[in-house]
């Protein structure tokens, strides 16, 4: 009787996958990127400060830049190599928000909703920062977050570069009403409490940053 065979079981297999043929380039010195505190709704603080946008095609560009150019090449490099005088300083514009330009941040801030105590332990090192949200000239959009050893916890949009405001980028931005979050009239500053932009001369609104008359 011949004897029964025996099968040996075949060992176990797994197909390659993409990811298994991926080499990771993260390193554990790299920034990384917390979304837990970002704002997205945008705020007025009516003459100073505005993050509307112009329309929706403005906030469609700054936010695929952000998330498909922006993020990535951040989140690929050491901070010393983002920052002032690294390699990736003078395209992505990161640097601290000094110090005459904190008290706009915490007027920010506040209006956001964070308690005081928040705002000052924030506030009380050299950890806020500003990078740029966007490559080239097109739009001077910047990201405001805060510095937390290697993490960059995102806060807000300066969507038309309001912080470090300059005549070049200010212009009309002042009274854009466009919000990614206005739906079903929500929005606690449209259309009355900030904005009058139907009525204004833009010509004589940009003229006027040249007016230098005091009493």
């Amino acid at each position: 009787m011949p004897r029964d065979k025996r099968i040996t079981s075949p060992q176990n297999f797994s197909a390659p996958t993409i990811a298994s043929k991926v080499t990771p380039t993260t390193s554990s010195e790299n920034l990384l990127i917390s979304f837990s505190l970002f704002k997205l709704d945008p705020i007025c603080i009516k003459g100073e400060f505005n993050n509307h946008f112009k329309d929706e095609s403005h906030f469609h560009a700054i936010a695929t830049s952000i998330l498909g150019k922006i993020l990535p090449k951040i989140t690929s490099h050491k901070f010393s190599e983002v920052c002032e005088g690294g390699i990736e300083s003078d395209e992505i514009h990161f640097h601290p928000v000094d110090e005459s330009h904190q008290e706009i941040v915490r007027d920010i801030l506040t209006e956001y909703g964070y308690k005081k105590p928040r705002i000052d332990q924030m506030l009380e090192g050299s950890d806020i920062f500003q990078f740029s949200a966007t490559t080239g000239h097109t739009y001077a959009a910047r990201v405001v977050c805060h510095k937390i050893d290697n993490v960059l916890y995102l806060l807000f949009l300066d969507t038309n570069h309001h912080i470090y405001m300059n005549q070049k980028y200010v212009k009309e931005s002042l009274f854009y009403e466009s919000c990614p979050v206005y739906l079903n009239s929500n929005c606690r500053y449209m259309p009355t409490e900030c904005f009058a932009f139907e009525y204004l001369d833009l010509n004589k609104l940009e003229e006027s940053y040249g007016y230098n008359l005091s009493p």
